[in-house]
């Protein structure tokens, strides 16, 4: 029972109710309200940059650049007392980035890995030069609007809404969106139907960035605070929230229905992780099962990028 166009199946929708009765059965303490509004917290930024990896994994590609992005979006807007600068220049360090990355993949043919991983380690190294320690000071202005609610509602959901809302609206609603989901189910049939596949691609990796840039903001007004690592999990996080939500890593399959199971199964992992208080390092252990178990289980004749 499975949409061909969205990945989505009984598996994938049912994975992260499972999950949360699970947690909420064994561990008490997991439907305690502060636990909640925590994961909501912590969910809302790898759903963001999940956001942003799912339109890349639309069109066939992958970003390991996105943890880094992150980290250093947040670093700037640590620095800069001024909000709208900081936020101005971290946006502006989103669009280069999806720049280069989109050219060197879709026009000068570097193979995503190489490029992305190439761009993660340099944005990494220029994150501590922005803030080798973390700290910094975030305004009020964007601290408010991460941690407060509104009508009682936490504002980072809203967050998630309006994001995932643009997106959709992105994807379903204009022409753009319907040449990324070509693209990636045929390129070369895309390209002989008119469709300028270099270009559709580029413009993927830079909104893939630009999402990233977002989930930094949010991060960094979430902890008040700067960090040159706070992205650091979220590159391979974001692939594997991807895979978990059915979206298929050789493009054109996928929703963002999807990506929202994804995100939260993820999500209640880590929590589960910690509420029972298991080392935080296995985190990354299981994270790359989970994306193993995933991707084994998409069913195409080539899994690949």
């Amino acid at each position: 029972m499975k949409s061909t166009r969205s990945g989505l199946s009984r598996y994938t929708l049912g994975l992260p109710v499972l999950l949360f009765v699970v947690l909420a059965v064994i561990a008490p303490e997991f439907m305690h309200r502060e636990n909640l509004a925590n994961v909501s917290a912590q969910i809302a930024a790898l759903l963001i940059v999940t956001l942003g990896q799912f339109i890349v994994a639309l069109v066939a590609g992958i970003d390991l650049s996105v943890g880094s992005v992150v980290s250093l979006a947040g670093c700037i807007v640590a620095t800069h007392t001024d909000p709208f600068v900081g936020i101005g220049l971290a946006l502006a360090l989103g669009l280069v980035v999806g720049l280069v990355n989109g050219i060197g993949i879709a026009i000068a043919g570097i193979h995503p890995l190489v490029m992305t991983l190439s761009t993660l380690t340099f944005l990494q190294g220029f994150a501590y030069v922005v803030l080798p320690i973390p700290g910094g000071e975030v305004p009020a202005m964007l601290g408010s609007l991460a941690n407060d609610t509104l009508f009682g509602v936490p504002q980072s959901l809203l967050w998630c809404a309006v994001c995932a809302g643009l997106v959709g609206l992105l994807l379903y609603r204009t022409r753009l969106g319907v040449h990324i989901f070509a693209v990636g189910a045929n390129a070369r049939s895309a390209h002989l139907n008119g469709v300028h596949a270099a270009r559709v691609a580029v413009i993927a990796y830079v909104i893939c960035s630009l999402l990233a840039v977002v989930s930094g903001i949010y991060l960094a007004a979430r902890v008040a605070s700067g960090d040159p690592t706070m992205g650091t999990s979220f590159s391979l996080e974001s692939v594997t929230a991807v895979a978990l939500g059915g979206i298929q890593l050789t493009g054109g399959v996928g929703s963002i229905l999807g990506v929202v199971t994804g995100a939260l199964s993820l999500g209640f992992i880590t929590n589960g992780i910690n509420l029972f208080g298991i080392s935080p390092f296995l985190r990354g252990a299981v994270t790359g099962l989970l994306l193993l178990v995933a991707v084994c289980s998409q069913r195409r004749a080539m899994v690949g990028l």
